[in-house]
């Protein structure tokens, strides 16, 4: 799927929170940096249908959001709901409400659960779910969807090291069979693991986009210089 953001602006009140000409998006990884504030969230969430822009647009191989696309994009929020029931029911919980049938879903679990020991967290109700253990069920259970489209906004924030090298094994799997991640993420060291491209935003604003390499080892944005200490 190509997503293309045309003349973007969303305004909250008196502020503009997004102000962005122009953004393609395909195939690959890409990762979003970029301060606080920066309108990273405010972006995914509206690429995602979850928010609507104040004016501009956002196309899906040229069409507008409608349920079909819809159905093809999955979004992980930075503090992401869990229902009050087993980790095991909510990993599966989008795949039953998409009536996906019980040995699929057997089959996606085990694709994906050997990426975290969690299988001692299965039966487990959410609300006594550490942190990080909430975190990994809700990867897991964005990632069992294996929408055309992924989005995932701070994933291994509350995770540990060893946790977070696992998820980012997780992300670039996500991105096989010409599919597309956008990971929003502070950690400029995670970037340089798993992006293919990295779009740099400050202020609402585009600052820098482009592959991986260029962006990261020969940047072109004074602030961005400044991050990454070149």
């Amino acid at each position: 799927m190509v997503i293309t953001v045309e003349n973007a602006i969303k305004d909250y009140g008196d502020s503009r929170i997004l102000d962005i000409d122009n953004l393609t998006i395909k195939k690959g990884i890409y990762v979003i940096l970029g301060s606080n504030g920066s309108g990273k969230s405010t972006l995914l969430s509206c690429i995602s249908g979850l928010n609507s822009l104040t004016s501009g647009n956002i196309l899906y191989n040229g069409n507008k959001l409608d349920s079909s696309i819809k159905n093809s994009i999955t979004i992980l929020l930075q503090k992401p709901y869990l229902f009050r029931k087993t980790s095991y029911e909510n990993i599966i919980s989008g795949l039953k409400y998409k009536k996906i049938n019980n040995k699929e879903i057997e089959n996606r679990l085990n694709k994906y659960i050997h990426y975290f020991n969690v299988e001692e967290l299965l039966n487990k109700k959410s609300h006594w779910l550490s942190g990080g253990e909430r975190a990994k069920v809700a990867l897991l259970r964005t990632s069992v969807l294996e929408t055309e489209v992924t989005m995932l906004d701070e994933p291994t924030a509350a995770m540990d090291i060893e946790s977070s090298m696992k998820a980012e094994e997780l992300i670039k799997n996500l991105s096989k069979d010409n599919r597309t991640v956008i990971v929003v993420t502070h950690d400029v060291y995670q970037a340089k693991r798993i992006a293919d491209y990295v779009i740099f935003m400050d202020k609402g604003k585009i600052l820098e986009m482009g592959d991986k390499d260029g962006v990261l080892g020969n940047p072109k944005n004074k602030l961005l210089k400044q991050i990454l200490n070149i």
